[in-house]
């Protein structure tokens, strides 16, 4: 068995996961982002609490952990270069962590993580080659080529969400203008329904009433629910930022070629209201696509614990390999 840990800039979770991917036994901690010092130790904890439910304090069946992160992560999977919500910045993760609790310790991005649980065990399992993006905040990608995650040069591949889109565009949280992430993320879901009820469009009543008429409390996970209960407005925001969606997974996938391209994430609870657009406009904008096959887009199968048990099946894999 092998330790999953997904650090989250509000929350992190930390699982016991079993070779064929079930999560015997987890754990939910507040993440102190702003406190390095404080993060490991209160991840190490929670590290110690499920190792020790079944095995005895000692952790002697655990194999190894696995810890996936929303940042930059260097390729040998040993330091946390650069982390937008935590206070880690160059930081030597996998040895203070292999120090605190005896154990092999393999450090991931938290999207490239998810990408190789859904290799393993969800929607595209044994597809290859494959893209998983998740679509929330922002939009993640991973990358499964030839059985491997494609990490790059420095680890930073998978960085689709800043792929520029529109030249001159909005401003994004990287630094940038324009970047993909900005016009078919849940943000930009959000963003969009807010400004439709600010406008004062009839077709926003609903949206509105949702937020009893303040637009800046209206959420993604509201406008989903709107939307799959079956109000216009609400469908018709999602399908543009699916449209959106597509278009932008043209270029990549117009690279990458892939065999499938699995969607999760807090954007992607939408189902085909987002999904359907996306593979609309993927087939509209994509080289060549009435002469060559147009890889589907499918929704992700391993749900909110997807970097936790990729973290773990990634440390399953390296560090049993290297007891055998």
């Amino acid at each position: 068995m092998a330790i999953g840990v997904d650090i989250g800039g509000t929350k992190t979770v930390v699982g016991l996961v079993a070779p064929d991917g079930s999560v015997l036994n987890s754990h939910v901690v507040p993440t102190p982002s702003q406190d390095s010092e404080a993060l490991f130790a209160v991840v190490a904890e929670a590290v110690a609490q499920v190792a020790g439910s079944v095995t005895g304090a000692d952790g002697g069946a655990v194999i190894g952990i696995g810890i996936g992160v929303a940042g930059l992560v260097d390729a040998p999977g040993r330091t946390v270069v650069f982390a937008p919500h935590l206070a880690w910045r160059g930081e030597p993760v996998a040895a203070r962590f292999e120090a605190m609790t005896g154990l092999p310790v393999e450090v991931e991005n938290d999207v490239a993580a998810t990408a190789w649980a859904e290799y393993v065990f969800g929607a595209g399992r044994g597809v290859d080659p494959l893209l998983v993006l998740t679509v929330g905040t922002g939009i993640g990608g991973g990358i499964v080529i030839g059985g491997q995650l494609i990490r790059g040069a420095t680890g930073a591949s998978g960085e689709v969400g800043h792929v520029p889109f529109v030249p001159d565009g909005r401003p994004c949280a990287c630094g940038a203008n324009g970047c993909w992430e900005q016009y078919a993320s849940g943000t930009a879901l959000t963003r969009a329904a807010r400004e439709l009820v600010a406008s004062g469009d009839p077709a926003s009543r609903a949206l509105s009433q949702a937020c009893e008429g303040d637009a800046e409390q209206l959420d993604g996970a509201m406008v989903t629910e709107l939307a799959l209960a079956g109000d216009p407005a609400s469908i018709a925001v999602i399908a543009r930022i699916g449209a959106l969606l597509g278009e932008g997974l043209a270029g990549t996938v117009a690279i990458l070629d892939p065999q499938r391209v699995v969607v999760g994430g807090g954007a992607a609870q939408a189902g085909d209201l987002l999904l359907q657009p996306a593979r609309e406009a993927l087939a509209a904008r994509l080289v060549g696509a009435a002469f060559r096959p147009v890889p589907p887009i499918v929704a992700a199968e391993c749900g909110e614990q997807a970097a936790m048990i990729g973290a773990a099946e990634l440390a399953r894999q390296r560090f049993g390999a290297a007891q055998t």
